[in-house]
């Protein structure tokens, strides 16, 4: 018998390698049957990836609302005026001159809405500049929380504002003076 690093004798067949082959030789065909499973699956498996697609798209134009606030003194003619320091729109000085003790003026104001969305109002009244010892008290009124855009209907407001000087207005307020700013401050809501 021959040791497993001699080399057989010439004619005669070593039995281990004759074994050896055998077993290479029954493994070929499960090898070859392996890979050509491997290989058909990857083509199944790239075959069943490829399905149909489509696409749906969608586009639209957005744009910033319009959000103007304008005022007017007589309901009819309407003006920006949106800074404090260059008031388009000043009360003429006969409606609010010639104050005494005990007095009320009433004065009717108009603000429209000349965006396009709703507009949540709030209004204040206060004197700047003033020499009067005492200041007269100024109010608004009936002034709306809300006012739709001036596309539909109900988008300008009536409110007033009212000046009172007391009743015991003292006399140091003669010849005193003052500015009287209206501020309308509106928010846009949907």
């Amino acid at each position: 018998m021959n040791s497993p690093h001699t080399r057989p004798e010439p004619g005669r067949v070593d039995p281990s390698a004759a074994d050896e082959r055998d077993r290479h030789s029954r493994r070929r065909p499960v090898l070859a049957f392996a890979l050509a499973t491997v290989a058909l699956g990857g083509v199944g498996a790239a075959i069943t990836t490829a399905a149909w697609t489509d696409d749906v798209f969608f586009s639209g134009h957005a744009g910033a609302a319009v959000f103007t606030l304008k005022g007017s003194l007589d309901g009819t003619t309407f003006t920006t005026s949106n800074d404090v320091n260059e008031i388009n729109l000043s009360i003429p000085s006969d409606r609010l001159s010639n104050l005494l003790p005990g007095q009320t003026r009433t004065i009717d104001l108009w603000v429209t809405n000349a965006g396009s969305v709703n507009a949540a109002l709030v209004g204040s009244a206060s004197f700047r500049e003033s020499t009067f010892a005492t200041d007269p008290t100024v109010a608004l009124t009936d002034l709306a929380a809300t006012l739709t855009p001036v596309s539909t209907s109900g988008a300008t407001d009536k409110f007033q504002l009212t000046l009172t000087t007391p009743l015991d207005w003292s006399v140091l307020n003669q010849t005193g003076s003052g500015q009287i700013v209206v501020t309308i401050t509106g928010t846009a809501t949907a």
